[in-house]
């Protein structure tokens, strides 16, 4: 059988098997290769296989606001369905993408209502990690939207099985890092280097490895309950 995308709930033998069928096509894309444009109006979704990808916008000056990085068995959209995609889509890290037409795939979606509802809960999931990053440009503290991304990032791939508890390996330059937190990079190294200093966290060559996890998602009002999907414990 075609391999086809994982999710961590909700799929029986008979979903899985269905969604083998729904036409998607496992691709692999270097680190830096755009895989979908701002502008675009071609229709595809992804499910990211293994790797990190990057969301953002690009404003007319040239500069970049990063909204997202998907990561391992996560959805992502080219577009709304209507219009131009607002957003580009790119591998941040060498990507494997399952791909396939997002309008096969919703017709496919009326004949399982199991890959339906799990289709839906990564997009609530996916849009309440959308309002916590709005949270944190709007209303936290530079040091404090700094150490809720890195933890959310953790916990993320704790939950792909692409991390441990205790720190995870990190491809994001402070760049990245500025362009997603709306920092200057001069910026986030203070920040880190604060958070490193109060005993939190350090991230050196690559690695984020979390000294007081506990105390650092206090200090950052850190819940992970808003990266739960429907039916996970």
């Amino acid at each position: 059988m075609k391999e086809a995308p994982v999710f961590r709930v909700g799929l029986d033998d008979c979903d899985k098997a269905h969604l083998g069928s729904l036409g998607f096509v496992l691709r692999r894309y270097p680190s830096h290769a755009v895989i979908a444009r701002q502008g675009d109006e071609q229709d595809r979704i992804f499910v990211i296989r293994s790797g990190w990808g990057c969301i953002f916008t690009e404003l007319m000056d040239g500069e970049r606001q990063i909204l997202d990085f998907p990561l391992k068995g996560e959805f992502v959209a080219s577009r709304a369905f209507d219009g131009e995609a607002p957003e580009s889509f790119i591998a941040q890290t060498e990507l494997m993408v399952f791909e396939a037409p997002a309008k096969a795939l919703l017709a496919g979606l009326a004949r399982s209502p199991n890959l339906a509802a799990v289709l839906l809960g990564a997009i609530a999931r996916q849009r309440a990690i959308l309002v916590q990053h709005l949270t944190n440009l709007g209303r936290r503290s530079a040091l404090m939207r700094t150490a809720h991304l890195l933890l959310e990032l953790g916990t993320r791939l704790e939950k792909a099985n692409s991390a441990r508890q205790l720190g995870f390996e990190c491809p994001l330059t402070q760049y990245d890092l500025a362009d997603a937190l709306g920092l200057t990079a001069i910026h986030v190294n203070r920040m880190l280097r604060e958070l490193r200093e109060r005993g939190y966290l350090e991230f050196r060559h690559g690695s984020v490895h979390f000294v007081n996890r506990e105390g650092l998602e206090r200090f950052a009002g850190f819940d992970p309950g808003y990266l739960r999907l429907p039916g996970e414990s």
